[in-house]
């Protein structure tokens, strides 16, 4: 830092040897270190991939039930089969940024956070197997399992990431946009039918 000395600025030497950067590096490299097994925030990231993981389940039955019930009644065609395998696959990306980027935050290296969000929406096409197989024991089931899906991204949402975010100064933004997802979502539900 510049300071005046007899009016005229003069800069503090550095020391002989390996100068330092003026700048930081482009591309900072991060060492691969995850979070201590008992900090609160492991807890919150574990606590966010399990309901995310098992938030996939039904989903990957729901899929599997579309495709198992192709022609067992006027509305199970391939198409809606088809749409409802998209629609799920769309909504994955946010799942899979929502599982990678909090395991970045807390040091992962970037492939090792991208394969973990991977592996949380593997147990989807195993449960879409399942659902196609047992089409007959999951389609009564279903609303249910769906239900227990939702019921735990809620709980998720509202016991942990609000309240963190009232922590970080963001918690108007969370319950805000929680509003607003809820009314989007209700408004596809009742749209869509």
């Amino acid at each position: 830092p510049d300071k005046a000395e007899n009016g005229e600025p003069y800069q503090r030497r550095r020391p002989a040897g390996n100068p330092l950067p003026d700048s930081p590096p482009a591309f900072p490299v991060l060492q691969d270190r995850a979070p201590q097994a008992g900090s609160s925030s492991w807890r919150r990231i574990m606590l966010l991939i399990l309901a995310i993981t098992i938030h996939n389940v039904p989903e990957g039955l729901a899929v599997g039930v579309g495709f198992g019930a192709i022609g067992k009644s006027a509305s199970a065609t391939f198409q809606s089969a088809r749409n409802l395998a998209i629609g799920i696959g769309i909504q994955n990306f946010p799942e899979g940024l929502a599982v990678s980027l909090p395991l970045r935050g807390a040091g992962f290296s970037t492939w090792k956070a991208f394969w973990f969000g991977q592996l949380s929406g593997m147990v989807e096409p195993l449960a879409g197997v399942l659902g196609a197989f047992a089409v007959v024991l999951a389609e009564p089931l279903l609303p249910y399992a769906l239900g227990f899906a939702a019921g735990a991204m809620v709980f998720v949402v509202m016991d942990d990431i609000i309240p963190e975010a009232q922590t970080s100064g963001n918690g108007k933004l969370a319950s805000w946009t929680s509003i607003l997802g809820f009314v989007v979502m209700m408004s596809l539900d009742v749209g869509l039918g």
